[in-house]
């Protein structure tokens, strides 16, 4: 389920940016700028922890997947369920030891290769619209 989890938070990251396409919601741009900006200060927040742990116990400290999701949601959530497929549990096992980082890093590339997406599909449907227009 986490494998799940993490690519529909992913793909909504990504489509967040298809909001750029609505004409009067013009400032839902600089919305999605600073969800990408907020992404990446968990990813330098998280590198910080795992440097602090470094300096007070020499070792690693950062948090990993599974116990930051734990700590939201709770040990009993359905992010920590089994598919009974397994090489996708072992998948989905080894996802969850990984550091947060590398979570919040994918939301933060897909928001911002989202963003850069859609403003693209906005941008040459304005040249249509001018090119129409002439």
């Amino acid at each position: 389920m986490a494998l799940l989890f993490l690519l529909l938070l992913t793909a909504f990251a990504w489509a967040l940016g298809a909001v750029q396409l609505w004409v009067r919601a013009r400032w839902a741009g600089e919305a999605l700028v600073w969800l990408g900006g907020m992404l990446a200060l968990g990813v330098a927040a998280c590198i910080a922890w795992g440097f602090m742990g470094l300096l007070r116990h020499a070792d690693w400290q950062a948090l990993s997947t599974g116990q930051a999701v734990q700590r939201w949601l709770g040990s009993g959530s359905s992010w920590f369920q089994r598919t009974g497929w397994l090489p996708l549990d072992r998948i989905s096992n080894a996802y969850l030891t990984m550091d947060l980082v590398w979570t919040l890093v994918a939301l933060c590339a897909a928001s911002a290769w989202g963003y850069v997406f859609w403003a693209g599909v906005a941008e040459h449907r304005r040249q249509a619209r001018v090119r129409r227009i002439r």
